[in-house]
């Protein structure tokens, strides 16, 4: 599901809405920060749980949390800038879960 984000005097699709540009000139969207984020997330829970550390899933059970898609462009950027170069060294190394079709950067990735 694809939200939308009012700006003026209508809605924008929020893969459609440029936050900011990455240290390696990506223009990255609402929806690509946001997915960027959620990957970094699901790499730390399988990488603790494989150490039995269960802390961080067990935060977001017991307090909750909104959701990346849900957070503001402002937020998605500054939460992604802090994470950056974690989240390119995990990428150039292929180690994210998942990729998605958004991913401007994914015909960059190197060959294996």
């Amino acid at each position: 599901m694809t939200q939308l984000t009012a700006i003026d005097d209508g809605f924008v699709n929020e893969q459609e809405i440029i936050v900011g540009t990455d240290s390696r000139g990506y223009e990255l969207s609402s929806f690509v920060l946001a997915e960027r984020l959620t990957q970094m997330d699901c790499h730390d829970m399988v990488v603790n749980a494989q150490y039995k550390d269960y802390s961080y899933i067990g935060e977001i059970l017991g307090r909750g949390f909104r959701g990346y898609h849900n957070m503001s462009p402002g937020e998605l950027w500054a939460e992604f800038k802090e994470k950056e170069d974690d989240f390119y060294e995990l990428f150039d190394l292929r180690n994210l879960p998942y990729l998605f079709d958004e991913e401007p950067a994914s015909p960059q990735l190197p060959k294996v």
